[in-house]
């Protein structure tokens, strides 16, 4: 995903991810029904106007129009915004809802800061559930807790979501938010292979001329620039997303976790360390550190062009859609669906990219941490809402099978059937999610509607079989990739930064700006010793800023997601 290096990494951008980004059944809520009883469900929606059983669902009892305000955490995320998307139009028909969602003008940090300062809230927040931000919208008393809302306008509700869920999520013995792209453990291993790395690619004609080698070290991939910036001198030799650890995460650049985890693919064990109750900043690794090494090898060697270092992520992907980059890294779907179509209906098919197969180091397979459970973003409703009792009640819907497919698949008979049990597209839509995403993102909406996903076994082994049958190059290409996923749940390292309030949070604050400013010092050295000596030098100014006292307490952190998590 574009954005959050941690979700999600990310997060653009989630053309079929959001359809493959949810858990199988047996987490969410055991409510997923049958095939046929589904169907039926859907066959006999409600029309707008018509009057709700008295004992039915809570957003039934209410269908007149009613608009709520929503600001989305995500200037980026233009496609999210309630137009007239198919996705959009039946949920407004079935519940009389419609969402007035805005997005930031400039940094979204400054957006939501001032919003907080001034008071002056939307009636919905969709914002990372981890950012620091939430603990002020929380002890300013300015959302309502979901149990609340429930418990007063949708009494079913709470029943229906997983207790794990509720469990993790929940603040000082309440909920504060649903998370959006909720997942199980199941999901882990089945349903649409996990690519929780932005994988490296590599042009194809460029890759034949070079005579195909074999890519399996960072020596070879090295070896391998070298000779496509031999062949094709007017091409930039390699790729990666723009640099920026306030947005991204300590990794600096979402390209950076397929080198990170060759480098040092035990990283989140061996920070932390029991002895000393801490949790140590990656940046102490060596092998995180040599991942940094290896660009500035890059570097010396020109084929890492600075400009990577300065770029915004429109001009990076301005050179992907042009293909002009030998090898590149992007978000595993975005490359399937977006930059590769582009160019190949523009440049010829033999300038797409194709994927490259971890890089293993010291003889040692990469491994990468597949997360599950936490979900990305998270619904809040504000105190400013006018009408909370409408907006829980329509997350009830969002939440319900029914609501699960009518955003993600539409109107049976119209826009989707029952195939063996399972959804799937008319042929012309699904040919469009491939062919041409951004029109179907236009055009239907599906993945871009109530941003309420969550598991269930019926969607999510569906968009695995369409996946494989419409894309089966990219399936194949996240298939190769799997092997290398460990489930990283138990490792109990997830929202371990301190909160920016905080005395400790203003020390990490100053640290990331550090490793902000040491990134393209040590990218850029022009030698081994200059390299260690800018490194030596940031490891000094973090401890004099006091990065233990950070790492205390992401320590104690640490133990609170593993007592949260019952491990």
């Amino acid at each position: 995903m574009k954005g959050k290096g941690l979700k999600i990494s990310a997060l653009a951008i989630l053309a079929m991810s959001m359809l493959a980004g949810c858990g199988s059944g047996n987490g969410a809520n055991n409510n997923t029904n049958a095939p046929a009883e589904t169907a039926a469900a859907n066959n006999s929606n409600a029309q707008a106007s018509a009057p709700a059983e008295s004992n039915g669902p809570s957003w039934q009892k209410d269908t007149s129009p009613f608009t709520f305000t929503q600001y989305f955490y995500g200037n980026w995320a233009s496609n999210y915004l309630w137009k007239d998307q198919f996705a959009m139009k039946l949920a407004t028909e079935k519940t009389g809802v419609t969402i007035d969602r805005k997005l930031a003008t400039g940094s979204d940090d400054d957006y939501l800061n001032t919003m907080i300062a001034s008071g002056d809230l939307p009636d919905t927040i969709m914002l990372d559930w981890n950012n620091p931000a939430v603990t002020k919208l929380i002890k300013n008393g300015m959302v309502y807790s979901m149990d609340e809302l429930m418990e007063k306008y949708a009494p079913d509700f709470k029943a229906k979501l997983d207790p794990d869920m509720v469990k993790y999520h929940s603040i000082d013995g309440k909920l504060w938010y649903l998370p959006n792209l909720y997942e199980t453990a199941d999901r882990l291993t089945s349903g649409v292979p996990i690519t929780p790395i932005r994988p490296w690619f590599i042009r194809s004609d460029i890759y034949a001329a070079i005579g195909s080698p074999a890519i399996q070290t960072p020596d070879d991939l090295e070896n391998a620039l070298k000779l496509a910036k031999e062949k094709f001198p007017d091409v930039s030799p390699v790729g990666v997303e723009f640099f920026d650890v306030a947005k991204n995460g300590f990794h600096g650049s979402n390209s950076m976790d397929y080198l990170i985890y060759s480098f040092s693919p035990h990283l989140l064990e061996e920070q932390v360390k029991d002895d000393q109750q801490i949790v140590q900043y990656p940046m102490r690794n060596k092998g995180f550190i040599e991942a940094f090494r290896f660009l500035n090898k890059l570097s010396l060697e020109g084929l890492f062009d600075p400009q990577l270092l300065i770029y915004k992520q429109e001009q990076y992907e301005e050179k992907l859609y042009g293909a002009q980059y030998a090898v590149a890294s992007q978000y595993m779907n975005n490359m399937y669906t977006q930059y590769n179509p582009k160019i190949e209906s523009t440049l010829g098919k033999e300038q797409a990219y194709t994927i490259l197969d971890g890089l293993k180091v010291n003889g040692q397979d990469p491994r990468y941490p597949a997360s599950r459970l936490m979900g990305w973003q998270g619904l809040f409703i504000t105190k400013n809402a006018k009408n909370p009792e409408r907006i829980i009640q329509f997350a009830e819907y969002a939440w319900s099978d029914e609501g699960q497919l009518d955003m993600r698949y539409g109107t049976e008979g119209e826009t989707y059937d029952m195939v063996d049990g399972l959804p799937k597209y008319k042929q012309d839509i699904l040919d469009m999610s491939v062919k041409d995403n951004a029109t179907f993102n236009s055009k239907y909406g599906f993945n871009d509607s109530t941003l309420l996903f969550r598991a269930g076994k019926l969607w999510d082994d569906a968009s695995a079989r369409d996946l494989k049958e419409s894309q089966p190059v990219q399936y194949e290409a996240m298939k190769m990739l799997e092997k290398y996923n460990f489930d990283n749940y138990s490792l109990g390292m997830e929202n371990l930064e301190p909160d920016g309030a905080t005395a400790e949070g203003t020390i990490n604050a100053k640290v990331k700006d550090l490793w902000n400013k040491t990134i393209p010092k040590l990218i850029l050295s022009k030698s081994d010793a200059e390299f260690d000596s800018a490194y030596n030098e940031f490891v000094k100014q973090m401890d004099q800023v006091g990065a233990e006292k950070v790492e205390k307490v992401m320590y104690q952190r640490h133990l609170e997601d593993l007592k949260k998590k019952g491990l």
